[in-house]
């Protein structure tokens, strides 16, 4: 569905179209010709040549809201094509919603309806139907229409071998038979320059002189340098080391990518931030591709759609340097109220920063999600670089974002104080920390900041919350790791335990590994936030690279040791220490409503013996003929077809459906949830 602008500011859309006409005259692409219309620039012939292909002739129409709608693409010049009918170019790009999106800018699409002529096979949207375009030219070669000067089109069934060829003219742009592309025109005049006076010599025995570009000061540099292309600048720079420090110094090109994708305007000319999507609900879920749109995009013309065609709801402005928070910082916190009542959120925090610790959990759980499928894939190092980088470029975005509310406002970090405080003392149950997530998010602007302590806390919580999907058919399917074995060691137990939530495990892996990275230790919250302005919201410099190495090397882990030791706990416990542990949290959790054991320690007993021959019978265990039956006659057949095992949740069966964060997140309805008040520091 096309956009519907609220109010319309033709200004910035023709700005718009301006900008797009001077990016492909300045810097045009080859084999791609355009020419506007000296009376009306709405109106433009586009020529593109193809290699080994003869030139065609297009016309491009601009209407009044572009580039919120696609222009008008029509064809003149006669081709055999499957997706052309007439002058009419079946592509999804100019024909459906979905294909066109106002990030397009002139000179890509141009680049695009190259290639849609250039290709050699061409993929239908019906069917997804590849077409060879050499076998489909020979099967049709009577296809064939007519032009005449007035683009007036019509079909013809006579064979094209049977009548002349009227050949296209165009009066605009001196199009017709005997053109030749622009550069290859006048050759023989750019020789004569090229041997003539056009050309300075140095005298060979003149001294080399320093040119005094290199005695003006950055900022005019820098300046001269925002004119010239981005493929330019990067060859300029590797020329002159001079060039290239000063780029990267002032991290020149991540600049020019901060501007609005829509309108094309930077930071310092529009209030920049980016589209979020919103899943409301218990625990309401928030995304955002994070493409740059302007406030004026997104409120005067309606955009809510991403690059990549992803709808979203609101919109949230971003701190990209002093002078652009200075702007949006009122507009901050009432994007961020907007959203908060938008999901219909319970919690209420300072600013609405409970928006913010839900947005950066978001970010993991999905980063997350996503390496667990494209670890295993054919290029999987490329698919954890490119979803690291994505990720931690977003969450650091948020952050810079929660760091200026909460060093403008003590309230927030006041919140953030209570928060982990609560947690420390307890309770911890789900009901007054639904998401153990968000206590990390919290901890980034707390005073003490991610303590051992908390973290160690989390762990204990989050193992206790693993219980239940740990036991269940619908989950790990378990059920023999609540029997409590009487040996003080349990290999079983150490090793199955992590085996039954590795995902969950890894998840609080990466949240602790994007907590730690945020902030780093003997800084203060201020200080950060100055790092970040400096890098307009940017992560330190190879971050992405070094945070995908330490994915990779928490995708290895297979156990609590390793498990342990990623998440900064020094002090591993030994195994029958940790044993002990587990054991515990099987009862706990039963008792405080997690979970339901459905089952007497005899009969787990006889589950747990199939797996486990040598296991240890705990004293009170009766092994019975009654008891020998009911196992005889269902549990051995568990896992051969036999599906009438009990439910492990507190409600008998009734739970909603697994979130992958289960072991960070309240997942079923139902259950007590009373609170306790474990001891610290001990296992």
């Amino acid at each position: 569905m096309a956009p519907s602008p609220l109010y319309t500011s033709p200004n910035s859309l023709q700005r718009r179209l301006l900008n797009d006409i001077a990016e492909i005259k300045q810097n045009p692409y080859p084999n791609v010709h355009v020419h506007f219309h000296d009376s009306d620039l709405s109106k433009a012939c586009l020529i593109l040549t193809p290699d080994n292909e003869k030139p065609l002739h297009l016309t491009i129409s601009f209407p009044a809201e572009y580039p919120l709608r696609a222009p008008t693409v029509r064809i003149q010049s006669r081709i055999v094509h499957p997706n052309v009918f007439g002058d009419y170019i079946c592509a999804t790009i100019l024909n459906t919603v979905e294909g066109w999106t106002s990030a397009y800018t002139l000179k890509g699409l141009a680049i695009q309806l190259l290639s849609f002529f250039s290709s050699d096979s061409i993929e239908q949207d019906h069917g997804g139907q590849v077409v060879n375009l050499a076998e489909y030219r020979q099967r049709n070669p009577a296809l064939s229409w007519d032009t005449d000067l007035s683009w007036g089109l019509r079909w013809s069934d006579e064979p094209l071998r049977s009548r002349p060829e009227i050949p296209f003219s165009c009066e605009a742009c001196a199009f017709g038979p005997d053109w030749t592309p622009p550069h290859i025109r006048g050759v023989d005049g750019d020789s004569q320059r090229l041997n003539g006076a056009a050309v300075s010599t140095t005298n060979p025995n003149s001294k080399p002189r320093r040119s005094k570009l290199f005695t003006l000061p950055d900022e005019i540099v820098l300046l001269l340098l925002s004119n010239m292309g981005t493929r330019d600048i990067f060859a300029f720079a590797d020329a002159v080391p001079t060039i290239k420090s000063m780029v990267y110094s002032y991290d020149f090109i991540r600049i020019r990518e901060l501007q609005c994708f829509c309108l094309k305007k930077s930071f310092s000319e529009a209030k920049l931030g980016i589209g979020v999507s919103v899943v409301s609900g218990r625990h309401p879920i928030f995304r955002s591709e994070f493409d740059m749109l302007s406030q004026e995009a997104f409120f005067q013309h309606g955009i809510r759609t991403s690059i990549q065609g992803v709808d979203f709801d609101k919109w949230l402005p971003l701190p990209l340097s002093h002078r652009h928070w200075n702007q949006v910082r009122t507009n901050a916190t009432a994007c961020l109220k907007s959203i908060h009542d938008y999901a219909g959120m319970a919690t209420f925090a300072a600013d609405d920063v409970d928006v913010l610790y839900h947005f950066m959990n978001t970010i993991v759980v999905q980063f997350s999600t996503e390496t667990e499928l494209g670890y295993t894939g054919p290029d999987s190092r490329s698919t954890l670089s490119h979803a690291s980088e994505k990720a931690v470029e977003s969450y650091f975005s948020l952050f810079h974002l929660l760091l200026c509310l909460a060093t403008e406002n003590a309230k927030v970090v006041a919140g953030a104080n209570r928060t982990v405080s609560r947690f420390l003392s307890g309770p911890r149950n789900k009901k007054q920390f639904p998401d153990l997530g968000h206590v990390l998010v919290a901890a980034l602007i707390s005073d003490t900041g991610l303590t051992e302590e908390l973290t160690f806390q989390i762990i204990k919580e989050a193992v206790l919350r693993n219980v239940v999907w740990m036991l269940d058919p619908t989950g790990a399917d378990m059920a023999e790791l609540a029997y409590l074995e009487p040996s003080s060691i349990s290999d079983y137990r150490l090793i199955n335990t992590f085996k039954a939530s590795p995902t969950s495990y890894r998840l609080l892996m990466f949240l602790k590994l994007f907590s730690s990275t945020a902030r780093p230790p003997n800084k203060s919250l201020v200080e950060i936030r100055e790092a970040l302005f400096e890098r307009h919201g940017a992560p330190p410099p190879g971050t992405s690279t070094l945070m995908a190495q330490q994915i990779h090397e928490i995708h290895e882990i297979e156990g609590f040791p390793a498990f342990l030791a990623s998440m900064g706990i020094k002090s591993i416990p030994s195994k029958s220490e940790f044993t002990a542990f587990l054991r515990r949290t099987i009862t706990e959790s039963a008792k405080i409503g997690y979970s339901y054991i459905p089952y007497s320690q005899d009969k787990l007993y006889m589950i747990r013996k199939v797996r486990e021959r040598e296991v240890e019978i705990a004293e009170g265990v009766h092994i019975t003929p009654e008891l020998e039956r009911w196992f005889e006659f269902g549990e051995k057949w568990h896992r051969n077809g036999w599906s009438g095992r009990a439910s492990f949740f507190p409600n008998h069966g009734r739970y909603t459906q697994r979130d992958p964060n289960s072991g960070l997140r309240g997942s079923w309805v139902g259950g007590r949830g009373r609170g306790r008040g474990r001891g610290r520091g001990t296992w």
